[in-house]
């Protein structure tokens, strides 16, 4: 981990840029910044590889690949990513619209190898929760079917010795 001190909004708002260009274009994007110049020390390329991966799990799970078409097409697809404040912890949601997770699916989605589509490896979330643990931070994962999911990803504002 090689974590630096960065504005995490101007960070993220250029990280979510990047990442629309390759987000199935049925899918709208919003960035909701609320951490107002505040630093926090990450490794870019590590949280980048995250929130790629959250993202693009949020589209693939609403519409499937880039090239897909949207099965309700009169329906409005959307990705809001945000950051804030909790517990001391500055954090960055991802949060969709899509169809949810049951209860089942959501006890086993941290499970390396365990998937829900046709082409995935079932490592993302896996990977994802690796990368929080190891900016001493964690993540929480919340769904509802046919409303959508929520990822919570937490990350100190300073990091501990261990962690570093």
């Amino acid at each position: 981990l090689s974590p630096r001190p960065e504005f995490l909004d101007d960070w993220l708002a250029k990280t979510v840029e990047e990442c629309a260009k390759t987000i199935n274009p049925h899918v709208a994007i919003e960035c909701h910044l609320g951490l107002d110049g505040v630093q926090v020390p990450f490794d870019g390329a590590r949280l980048e590889r995250a929130i790629l991966n959250l993202m693009n799990n949020a589209a693939e799970a609403m519409v499937g690949s880039f090239e897909d078409k949207p099965n309700d097409p009169s329906r409005s697809y959307k990705i809001v990513v945000s950051t804030g404040r909790s517990d001391g912890y500055a954090t960055i949601v991802v949060e969709d619209n899509g169809p949810g997770m049951n209860h089942e699916v959501l006890g086993k989605v941290r499970e390396p190898l365990f998937t829900t589509k046709s082409f995935g490896t079932g490592l993302g979330i896996p990977a994802i929760e690796q990368i929080a643990h190891q900016h001493d931070g964690r993540l929480v994962i919340t769904s509802t079917p046919d409303v959508g999911s929520k990822f919570t990803v937490f990350l100190p504002f300073g990091l501990t010795a261990e962690a570093a």
